[in-house]
């Protein structure tokens, strides 16, 4: 008796490009320089992209559905702050301390500030990447490689 084995690639269709963006700018911000700079379209979805366990933390996501070339973009934050309360130990007992923590949607790439999301594409492009890197506000902008990536099912976007 023959035994087969399904894996979850075998089930993943990747036709997208996915490119990181490192800037201190504000989502919306950076979509408005994206949409001015490459002539996109980006607007906030009324829904965020929820990740991690039972959709604990939300990242924020723009979209723009090019009609023309057949393809949907996603700017999408790639930094969710959390809130941490600890209890004070010892001499600080009675008291508890708040932080601020920052989880990244894809561990992998934890200093990226925001990915691009072209689907439709499928291989990157050098004029993209050329012209991200060129807005004043931004680091560096590279193009991401899609098998480096351990947690793809986070990109899918419903």
């Amino acid at each position: 008796m023959a035994l087969y084995k399904l894996h979850l690639d075998d089930f993943q269709n990747i036709d997208y490009c996915l490119y990181a963006i490192h800037t201190e700018l504000e989502d919306y911000r950076l979509a408005y320089g994206i949409n001015s700079t490459l002539g996109s379209k980006l607007e906030r979805k009324n829904k965020d992209l929820g990740a991690g366990i039972h959709n604990k933390y939300y990242f924020a996501v723009f979209e723009w559905n090019n009609e023309l070339l057949d393809n949907t973009w996603n700017l999408i934050k790639n930094g969710c702050k959390i809130e941490l309360t600890s209890q004070g130990e010892g001499l600080f007992a009675g008291g508890s301390e708040n932080t601020t923590k920052i989880v990244p949607l894809l561990g992998d790439y934890p200093s990226a500030n925001f990915f691009l999301k072209i689907e439709g594409q499928e291989k990157p492009s050098k004029k993209i990447i050329s012209l991200l890197s060129k807005m004043p506000e931004v680091n560096m902008a590279y193009s991401v490689d899609l098998d480096a990536i351990k947690s793809k099912e986070y990109l899918i976007l419903d």
